[in-house]
């Protein structure tokens, strides 16, 4: 037999391992294949797959060696890197590197590096290879909007909005330029500069929705729930305008309120069936995961790190047995949802299944907290329990506890929280992902969470 016919029927037996999930078996059976066949670009793809599902140390090296089989298509190369940074996090940052300097104005890669040097704690550096790129192409304005939006997901708003002065007449009569104006001074609570931006906008949807914070904002929140309506009428789906469509009926107690965020069940916890040892044990193996610095760029971690691409789909058995108690968990509260109403943003899948979507895990530390965000990219939101300081154990001063419904500070909105929940280990909080929650300050210790979002997926007949 050649050594390439042997070379294949390794990587048949790779294969039949990848699926079985027998990975450390898989990945003896690409090394065998690959030393046999080392020009193959499949072996190199499957090696550098089960290094990212191993978490292995070299991994972005096998990612390396399978980008080169494609560096022809800087756009499927681009969709590999954005792959790998997701699960190997700052380890995938020289494979971003190396492509910035194949291709200096790709916007993905850009952002994904920035967002890795940010966690890695280098805090103004981080946008550094925008400021090279866009010194050598000042006209481009794609890639001068997304570092815009880098700066200001940053929270370096002056900054951001001072360069939008600089380079008013590069995009004069540019929509999209506009909105991020309009955004950014509505996030720095400057109504006025962002009026002006909004006064320059059409009436698309995503235009209300600026519009409909800033009404908020400015204290008119019967003009806020006119715009947000109309919003939600056009896209039934847009949770970022439900959510702020829930504080403009608030404020104008707009009875509707209660159908769209006070009905029993709609949010609750759930005490897992996770004991002492087994919590110690799924939070020994998340302090492993946790790498990075600083928290994630655009995320409402103060304070705190986490967890780089999908928490679930690790092989850890630590995985498993937290991921089997958290269904059991969610069967329960699933079960005492209110009933199926077909215009309800949560409840109109109420007799669908749900499925994991996104899945993170959080570290903070003393003086960490949660800043008041949404999930735009599920229907039901979670925080679960796995360690906590003894500070917050039955803290007077409700220390590290979870708030649902208190708007984000840069709203300026006196409203309280429609509900607290006191951290527990091994408890499940569950909500609809359009409500602003966020968390309070703890004064020391650690506090370790899960977090996930669930998304429906249609029962079959």
């Amino acid at each position: 037999m050649s050594e390439r016919l042997e070379a294949a029927e390794w990587e048949r037996r790779a294969l039949a391992f990848e699926a079985e999930q027998r990975l450390d078996e898989a990945r003896e059976a690409f090394e065998t294949a690959l030393r046999l066949d080392p020009s193959s670009k499949s072996l190199a793809e499957g090696r550098a797959r089960i290094a990212i599902r191993l978490d292995e140390d070299g991994a972005a090296e096998h990612c390396a060696r399978a980008l080169a089989f494609h560096l022809s298509d800087p756009d499927l190369q681009i969709q590999m890197i954005a792959t790998a940074t997701a699960s190997l996090g700052g380890a995938a940052r020289p494979l971003l590197e190396s492509f910035l300097d194949r291709q200096p104005d790709n916007v993905t890669a850009h952002e994904l590096l920035a967002s890795l040097r940010f966690q890695a704690g280098e805090g103004d550096r981080s946008v550094d290879r925008y400021v090279s790129a866009l010194t050598s192409t000042p006209d481009n304005k794609r890639l001068y909007l997304s570092y815009l939006d880098t700066l200001t997901r940053a929270q370096r708003l002056t900054e951001a909005l001072y360069l939008m002065d600089q380079q008013r007449d590069l995009f004069r009569g540019h929509r999209e330029f506009d909105l991020v104006e309009a955004n950014t001074a509505n996030h720095a609570g400057l109504t006025d500069r962002a009026e002006k931006a909004l006064d320059r906008l059409d009436n698309q949807p995503d235009a209300q929705m600026a519009r409909g914070q800033h009404r908020l904002q400015t204290n008119r929140p019967d003009e806020a729930s006119a715009l947000l309506e109309e919003v939600v009428r056009i896209e039934p789906d847009n949770l970022s305008a439900w959510a702020l469509l829930e504080v403009a009926w608030r404020l104008t107690e707009d009875s509707r309120h209660e159908w769209l965020a006070g009905q029993p069940g709609l949010f609750g916890s759930v005490d897992l069936e996770l004991g002492g040892v087994e919590l110690d044990a799924i939070a020994g193996m998340l302090r492993t995961v946790h790498r990075s610095r600083a928290q994630p760029i655009g995320q409402s971690v103060r304070g705190g790190t986490q967890t780089p691409g999908q928490l679930f789909v690790r092989n850890e058995p630590e995985i498993g047995l937290l991921t089997n108690a958290l269904a059991e968990g969610i069967r329960q509260f699933h079960g005492k949802l209110p009933p199926y109403d077909p215009n309800h943003p949560l409840l109109k899948y109420r007799n669908e299944g749900l499925a994991f979507g996104p899945s993170w895990s959080v570290r903070l530390t003393g003086g960490g907290f949660h800043a008041a965000h949404f999930h735009p990219g599920g229907v039901l939101s979670s925080a679960c329990y796995i360690s906590l300081p003894e500070s917050v154990a039955g803290s007077a001063d409700r220390e590290g506890w979870l708030e649902i419904g208190r708007p984000p500070a840069e709203m300026g909105l006196d409203l309280p929280p429609l509900s607290t929940f006191e951290p527990k280990p091994g408890r499940l909080v569950l909500f609809p992902s359009y409500l602003f929650h966020g968390t309070r300050p703890f004064s020391n210790g650690e506090r370790l969470t899960v977090a996930f979002d669930l998304v429906p997926v249609p029962l079959n007949g």
